[in-house]
């Protein structure tokens, strides 16, 4: 095993944290970590020299801050732990299938490495067969289980969804400007970013039509850009809710332009996903976006129409150029060496599903380019059954806070939780290599479940207790009860 300098930060700060911060602080310091998604505080050579990420290490922390006794009231483990039932399944089922459904099913079916072999070519496959990597991604849908389940707990302190939505501010503001600076400042910035970027993944700077694609401290642009629009959906949501509006509001339109300007495929799938479900909103929603929201969103939607016009008017070679790369980057890529390379990945899921009877060939034993064929190939009809399960239950449909604006901040911070992570799976339904929806995918979960699921525990306590896990009593709100409106 190799330490690296972050393997050495990481544990003094969450241990710091663990002393004598807050449990709000220290789901914060998990929140922030997030943003390193291409770095490595340990790097496993054991394991075929598999990064651990720093989130990873300060989810330990975070751990460790749940478990321990303490005077802060929270959600205990096992409401939590109910509470993400279904999610707990998909994991166990993931976990275990790791171990055993590459040995049963040995040699039935050849697919490509989750690690695969460069120099190779585009349908490049070998006999299915257990290795280290089923272990390693077996451990992280143990984290992203892990991060679901704090999550919830730590949604259980008061004017906990203040923290979490100024945190998403900062978290949104300083990953664009990350972005920003790896295009602009790429020249003089580039052994900066290096640092950052030291994990063992294939870490990606290149140029597309002459242009610089912008990665921040991200492995590569994708990888940037999906973790950029989970919070920008986040943000967008809590600026519709007026959730601390005066800091999501103009986080989410920074983070908004500078994604439009990544030159991904994969944030440009998100935003019409996302577009399109707005829209539906405002059509047949009846008043589920106020009035003021929709005039400001129209606006900024008309600048950017007229900005657009301007350019092709202003530098119609410049306009020709963008235009060339929007293309390249949507139309033209299934053509691609790289989108048919990517289409055969995405329907190795459906062979290995046949392949296995149903049943899966564990999580970590192929490659693919879609999370929802990862799934199906991996762990089959119980794990995919198990995950659709835990989707419908944190988006929790029935609740009026889905849909409109409420006067409970609690539950329109769980509510913009619920959508971003909903519409993080349209960019990774192209783009995932792996069953795993990640670490920062259950926090929101656990956000979501412990903001709308469980009440506060300081409504639940008795008068004359003091506050604490011992003495609470948490019982989950009836799924569907309405929800005052503001």
């Amino acid at each position: 095993m190799v330490v690296t300098i972050f393997g050495g930060l990481i544990p003094l700060l969450g241990a710091l944290l663990l002393w004598r911060g807050s449990l709000t602080a220290m789901l914060l310091f998990v929140m922030a970590t997030t943003l390193m998604g291409g770095s490595a505080a340990f790097v496993l050579t054991a394991l075929g020299n598999s990064s651990v990420p720093p989130a990873n290490v300060a989810l330990l922390f975070l751990m460790l801050r749940c478990l321990a006794p303490g005077r802060e009231p929270h959600h205990g483990f096992w409401p939590a732990a109910d509470a993400n039932r279904w999610l707990a399944l998909f994991v166990l089922y993931g976990a275990l299938g790791a171990v055993i459904l590459p040995r049963i099913f040995a040699g039935a079916i050849d697919l490509t490495p989750l690690r695969p072999i460069p120099g190779h070519g585009l349908t490049y496959a070998v006999p299915l067969r257990f290795s280290n990597q089923n272990l390693t991604v077996a451990v992280y849908l143990t984290g992203t289980l892990a991060a679901a389940i704090c999550g919830t707990m730590a949604m259980g302190r008061p004017h906990a969804w203040r923290a979490v939505a100024r945190a998403a501010a900062a978290i949104g503001t300083v990953h664009a400007v990350l972005g920003l600076a790896s295009v602009v400042l790429a020249g003089p910035l580039r052994p900066v970013f290096a640092f950052f970027r030291n994990g063992f993944y294939a870490q990606l700077s290149h140029t597309l039509g002459g242009v610089e694609r912008m990665t921040g401290i991200f492995p590569e642009a994708a990888v940037y850009a999906a973790y950029g629009l989970v919070w920008m959906i986040f943000l967008i949501e809590l600026w519709l809710r007026r959730v601390e509006p005066r800091l999501t509001g103009p986080a989410a339109l920074l983070l908004s332009l500078t994604l439009l300007l990544s030159s991904s495929s994969t944030a440009y799938v998100g935003f019409a996903a996302y577009g399109g479900l707005l829209g539906l909103r405002l059509l047949f929603g009846g008043g589920a976006i106020r009035g003021d929201r929709v005039v400001l969103i129209g606006l900024l939607g008309l600048v950017a129409v007229a900005g657009g016009m301007a350019l092709v008017v202003a530098e119609p070679r410049l306009a020709a150029r963008l235009g060339g790369i929007l293309s390249l980057l949507t139309v033209d890529k299934l053509d691609s060496g790289s989108g048919i390379q990517r289409a055969f990945w995405a329907r190795q899921g459906f062979d290995a599903f046949a392949a296995s009877y149903g049943l899966g060939v564990g999580v970590g034993s192929f490659r693919s380019s879609s999370l929802l064929t990862a799934i199906l190939g991996s762990v089959g009809v119980i794990g995919t059954l198990a995950f659709l399960l835990a989707l419908w239950r944190v988006f929790m449909a029935g609740r009026r806070s889905t849909w409109v604006e409420v006067a409970d901040k609690r539950a329109a911070t769980g509510a913009a939780a619920s959508w971003a992570l909903i519409v993080s799976l349209a960019p990774a339904s192209v783009a995932a290599p792996s069953p795993d929806p990640g670490l920062l995918w259950g926090l929101l979960s656990g956000l979501a479940l412990g903001l709308r699921w469980l009440p506060d525990v300081a409504m639940q306590q008795k008068p004359g207790q003091k506050s604490g896990v011992r003495h609470e009593t948490v019982m989950p709100l009836r799924h569907g009860q309405p929800e005052p409106v503001q």
